[in-house]
């Protein structure tokens, strides 16, 4: 095999096992958390599949990301929490206002006004 040959055939195994990677990471992080939260907005669910929900700049984790890596991915089990220091809990962020939980610059409404809004959504 020539050394051009060996080179795209090396770089096309560190390209398809990057990919691979990403692909099971999305579906062991977002499909948890889908289940955790099936009634979530779907802006919200498409934040999660983006991987935007939980990360600033991937591999960098938001203020929710970080919180669910400290306490093992326990989706529920962080939603009395306000990630982002907005006022609201993550959960009222996740199921009522359709907020992002780790981002204080997300709309930060009265829960009425975000509710309605995500409804229209």
């Amino acid at each position: 095999m020539s050394r051009k040959n060996l080179l795209i055939a090396s770089l096309s195994l560190c390209l398809l096992t990057y990919v691979a990677g990403t692909a099971a990471a999305k579906t062991a992080y977002v499909t948890p958390w889908k289940n955790a939260y099936p009634g979530a907005c779907t802006t919200l669910k498409n934040a999660a599949s983006a991987c935007v929900l939980c990360h600033t700049d991937v591999p960098d984790l938001n203020a929710y990301g970080s919180l669910l890596e400290s306490n093992n991915r326990n989706y529920l089990g962080a939603g009395s929490a306000d990630s982002d220091g907005d006022g609201r809990s993550n959960t009222q962020e996740i199921t009522q206002d359709c907020t992002l939980p780790g981002d204080m610059a997300s709309p930060n409404e009265d829960w009425k006004w975000g509710t309605l809004k995500a409804t229209y959504r």
